[in-house]
């Protein structure tokens, strides 16, 4: 999630506290009942696009809003609230779902008719057990961008002929990545029928979908090509690396990446006119799956009985609403979750990720979901830096059996 501006709307005035955590001063003195405590996983309130809007509007309904920044959120949420700690909301993004449920630590949420403003796929994310645990606030997926001042159009351009241009494509597969980038590599690896998991009517299995002639097919293709693909070790790099012509595949946080001043790129910023964004094409013939992702709030189970938990249920059914929705758009460039704030969007290259994105598949969102991106992700970087031993086919197989082992026996 990229969060980086700050509004004065909000009246709070943050210090840094001795442990680097950014919080927001003492409520002593407020009627406990009015205050709403919120964490995000922003390094900062400059990079906080979110709470300022959220503030200003509860301020008019007597709720004060203290928002916490924690750069681990997600663990620190998870070993705060069973302490009886932790915020009354945190933000993130729906794959953590999973992991939050498990530890016991998110409630169910109630919607009503606000529900009707999010489709399936949204929901999906948040939905455990058959109840929905997060307010779902915007949506992304990935897509090819280009540069249309210096660049080549890409319709009708094959994957070699992408990575054969120069100054070529893009991806963030940097050998000192520890465990890889499967998340962007689904472009290609779904490409040739795999997929992170299996998928039934009800959605995702918990069965490694990395199976059949195509893992031959992706193992060889990784080693043959993977290194011909430009490597970047950080969004600056792959924003400067679109600025000067060449294509990367990303998403919408690059999307507005590219449209910034990147210390040490000799390219220059590009305008919104000036980036285009273009489907995926094709590299092992089959229908391209790319993840989508759905960032919402979720609610701590200590929220139930508190005094403050009408006044936390008024602040979530804002966010999940469209007016806050297109307040925040407008801010962080990003596509709205709730149908009526996304009917509003007028920036066509954001229009065009959703294009892009028509095939794309929600992560999903089980418990042991960090041990599987990251073993696929070494599998994949292994592939391409060599370090993969015997048949490439044969290793790939190799990883996800030990992988789907270590699922059956969780």
């Amino acid at each position: 999630m990229i969060l980086r501006k700050r509004s004065l709307a909000t009246a709070l005035v943050l210090a840094v506290s001795a442990s680097g955590v950014i919080v927001a001063p003492s409520f002593a003195a407020v009627n406990p009942s009015k205050v709403v405590t919120i964490w995000n996983g922003a390094t900062s309130a400059k990079e906080d696009e979110q709470t300022p809007i959220i503030a200003a509007w509860a301020k008019t309904q007597g709720i004060t809003i203290n928002v916490v920044y924690k750069k681990d959120v997600r663990n620190e949420f998870i070993k705060a609230v069973p302490e009886g700690k932790g915020p009354d909301l945190m933000v993130g993004a729906h794959d953590w779902t999973g992991q939050l449920v498990g530890a016991g630590v998110v409630a169910p949420i109630v919607i009503g008719s606000l529900g009707n403003q999010f489709s399936k796929d949204m929901k999906s994310g948040f939905t455990i057990g058959g109840k929905l645990y997060g307010m779902p606030i915007y949506s992304e997926n990935i897509a090819l961008i280009w540069n249309k001042r210096d660049g080549k159009d890409p319709a009708g351009m094959t994957m070699a002929q992408l990575i054969a241009s120069k100054p070529g494509l893009a991806m963030p597969i940097q050998k000192a990545s520890t465990n890889g980038d499967p998340y962007h590599m689904s472009a290609i690896s779904s490409s040739f029928g795999l997929s992170q998991f299996t998928r039934n009517s009800s959605g995702w299995t918990k069965t490694v979908g990395f199976t059949g002639t195509g893992v031959d097919a992706y193992a060889n293709w990784l080693v043959e090509n993977g290194q011909k693909l430009v490597a970047t070790d950080g969004w600056d790099k792959s924003a400067c690396h679109i600025q000067n012509g060449g294509y990367a595949i990303s998403g919408p946080w690059m999307y507005n990446h590219a449209q910034d001043t990147i210390s040490g790129c000799a390219g220059k910023p590009l305008t919104k006119a000036e980036i285009g964004i273009a489907n995926i094409p094709s590299t092992g013939g089959k229908t391209v799956h790319q993840f989508s992702g759905v960032y919402g709030y979720w609610q701590s189970v200590k929220v139930a009985g508190a005094k403050n938990s009408v006044n936390v249920g008024k602040v979530l059914r804002y966010i999940g609403g469209a007016d806050f929705q297109v307040e925040f758009q407008k801010k962080a460039s990003n596509i709205p979750a709730n149908a009526d704030a996304r009917a509003q969007l007028t920036d066509k290259n954001l229009t065009a990720f959703g294009a892009a994105g028509v095939n794309a598949y929600p992560m999903a969102s089980w418990v042991f979901l960090d041990t599987v991106w990251a073993k696929i992700g070494q599998a994949e970087q292994a592939l391409v830096w060599g370090t993969a031993t015997g048949n490439p086919g044969d290793f790939l197989r190799k990883a996800v059996a030990s992988l789907q082992s270590t699922i059956d026996a969780a």
